[in-house]
């Protein structure tokens, strides 16, 4: 008989002494994979978290071999048991090779040091799950698919006995769920590996599964085969749907209407010692209640949950609220969840409402509470709902699956609306920057990700520190993603961590500090590349550039035009402005963006020496529009000197 290497005693699992799942009691075998199903917010990833040590059980215990897990050292278990979690891992600047490697940190000390064998492992780990293409890639710039095969590269580095998966396909598409779920059958089969994981897709987990593990009313309803526990009967009262419309082929599920609240969104973060959970923004909960509205138009029910795959990879299942349809419309509403980086939005109620139309596209509109842009320079043109460009593709996106899935080939309007937007608007920047009316639909990677300042002051030290350690004397400071690209695109940078020889750092808002840092290390030449809208802040002697702590770009664009010669009308539609590239505009068509940009320039210079005296430090600016914007001397001929160096 196979030998048991997990089990589960009367586990009671929860969050904060709340019992969410009880009486948890399993055997998992070496050689087994075990798949825990059942509605969301059943428990299914609690349990997880629990086994893999993330949750302290509230009673109860769990096993390894026989040990209580609680008393295996973090260590040795880590030779054992590895686990995958939801959780997006965002690694800066790091390939798909060091994101595995990371995998074998158990087995390197606390120096972190690979031996030849670790770095054998890492090769033959990305071979097995078909990611060696990937290895010198940055894995914040691959796939979904192609991040979750180089996640389960790193927890199979490890080399345990047990894998402790949560959703591993959950977000994948058909060709990557198939290729993980057989990589991991394999695996088992051939090496002896036992995997407990959770799946949604329930035609996958008939084909791969020895034991099924079906969750419900915050207990185990059915343990067995999957051929015991997949019966259409059962099924339809676990996940409560009605039974002409299972199919358990093609996993069709419509529900019914929701009843339970909407589980806190499970993500988080560490950040400056603290666990920090995450949340989305209000255009995921655009997103979302747009496909639920869409749904309940064109295949006539309300589902149980939306959900949607968020352009961090974060997949985000809420319930609707505030339901309403009628003839030819659907509306419903999803809640702003803002994790632990609440702002004035958390948790108001974001509404959409879908409508056929003629014109055979999806179309999207801003009813009450959302915002119109009155002023150029925005990701919007003037007189459009201020609904931005990646959370306007999250609703197509979303709208889209709806039509298709129902076989609907016309039109539809979907219109997004805050009944309270228009108040909350007032305790946002939104006047100032020319929105009117209401908030904006926001976010870029669909996720709000808090991170205490101290904790992010820490990692650009941390990659300085990395940087000098590796005998540079040269750094490039960039804010962020903008920067990166821009600094790729002209080839400062590049995205094959093996052929950059001077390092990037992201260093966020917090420039000063970064130069601070720099100078300590012993740097000698510094290139701050940045957008205009960043780094035009320098000219006024501000080293933090987010807009808590000062936002005065129009009044330094204003200043510096007036010392150029521009009229008091002239200064006062640059004060008017809404954004720095607006204002370029403007002074380009007044024929003063040269002289005044000399005048910005020349003010950035005096306060960089001033900040850190013993860096030679240059500073590129850019426009989003026109590329290049300026650059002081000394990025002049850092550029040149730099570029004579590395051919």
């Amino acid at each position: 008989m196979p030998e048991p290497v997990l089990r589960t005693v009367s586990l009671d699992a929860g969050y904060r002494q709340k019992i969410v799942i009880g009486g948890v009691s399993l055997t998992l075998e070496t050689g087994k994979i075990m798949t825990l199903i059942g509605p969301n917010g059943a428990g299914k990833s609690t349990i997880l978290r629990t086994i893999a040590q993330e949750l302290a059980p509230i009673s109860g215990a769990a096993f390894l071999d026989g040990e209580d897990l609680r008393r295996i050292p973090r260590d040795r278990r880590a030779k054992s048991m590895a686990s995958l979690f939801t959780d997006s891992i965002r690694p800066e600047l790091m390939t798909c090779r060091e994101v595995v490697q990371a995998g074998r940190y158990p087995y390197t000390g606390h120096l972190g040091i690979p031996s030849e064998g670790d770095l054998r492992i890492v090769e033959e780990t990305l071979t097995l799950v078909g990611a060696e293409g990937l290895a010198d890639s940055y894995f914040d710039i691959c796939s979904d698919g192609q991040k979750q095969l180089v996640r389960l590269a790193g927890v199979l580095a490890q080399k345990p006995r047990i894998l402790v998966l949560d959703e591993p396909v959950s977000y994948l598409d058909i060709r990557y769920k198939l290729e993980v779920l057989t990589i991991l059958k394999k695996l088992v089969r051939e090496e002896g590996l036992a995997v407990i994981m959770s799946l949604h897709e329930l035609d996958l987990a008939k084909r791969v599964s020895d034991l099924a593990v079906c969750i419900g009313d915050g207990k185990i309803q059915r343990i067995g085969t999957p051929e015991e526990c997949f019966d259409k009967a059962f099924l339809s009262g676990l996940f409560r749907m009605r039974r002409d419309a299972y199919d358990p082929c093609f996993d069709s599920l419509e529900y019914g209407p929701a009843e339970a609240e909407s589980p806190v969104f499970p993500h988080y973060i560490n950040a400056g010692g603290k666990r920090l959970r995450l949340g989305y923004t209000t255009g995921s909960c655009a997103a979302l209640a747009a496909a639920g509205a869409a749904r309940r138009l064109l295949l006539g029910t309300w589902p149980e949950s939306v959900r949607l795959v968020t352009p961090a990879g974060i997949p985000v299942e809420v319930s609707l609220e505030g339901t309403e349809a009628g003839e030819g419309y659907a509306l419903c509403g999803v809640r702003k969840d803002g994790g632990d980086d609440i702002d004035v939005t958390d948790g108001a109620l974001i509404f959409a409402r879908v409508e056929p139309n003629e014109s055979g596209k999806i179309l999207i509109e801003g009813g009450e509470g959302i915002g119109r842009v009155t002023r150029p320079g925005l990701d919007r043109p003037v007189g459009d709902a201020a609904i931005n460009t990646v959370p306007r593709r999250m609703i197509e996106e979303a709208v889209g699956q709806a039509a298709l899935l129902a076989g609907y080939e016309g039109g539809l309007t979907v219109t997004v609306f805050v009944p309270e937007g228009e108040k909350l608007a007032e305790k946002t920047f939104n006047p100032q920057l020319g929105i009117e009316g209401g908030i904006s639909i926001l976010g870029t990677s669909g996720i709000v990700e808090p991170m205490s300042t101290q904790a992010l002051v820490d990692t650009i030290h941390l990659s300085l520190r990395q940087a000098a350690a590796e005998g540079n004397s040269r750094v490039i400071l960039t804010p962020g993603n903008l920067g990166m690209e821009f600094l790729t695109e002209h080839g400062l940078a590049s995205r094959d961590a093996g052929s950059r020889q001077i390092p990037v750092v992201k260093c966020s808002n917090f420039i000063g500090e970064a130069l601070d840092e720099a100078a300590f290390l012993g740097f000698k030449e510094v290139l701050l590349a940045g957008h205009i809208g960043k780094l035009v802040k320098l000219a006024g002697g501000i080293m933090n550039t987010h807009s808590r702590w000062a936002d005065c770009r129009t009044e330094l664009f204003t200043a510096h035009a007036a010392l150029a010669g521009a009229d008091t009308a002239l200064c006062r539609k640059l004060k008017d402005a809404a954004t720095s590239e607006a204002c370029l505009e403007i002074l380009r068509e007044a024929g003063l963006d040269g002289p005044v940009m000399e005048s910005l320039l020349a003010d950035i210079r005096k306060h960089l020496r001033r900040r850190a005296p013993s860096l030679i430090t240059g500073a590129l600016l850019f426009s989003s529009r026109t590329g290049a914007a300026g650059m002081t001397k000394e990025a002049e001929e850092l550029l040149q000197k730099w570029k004579g160096s590395t051919e």
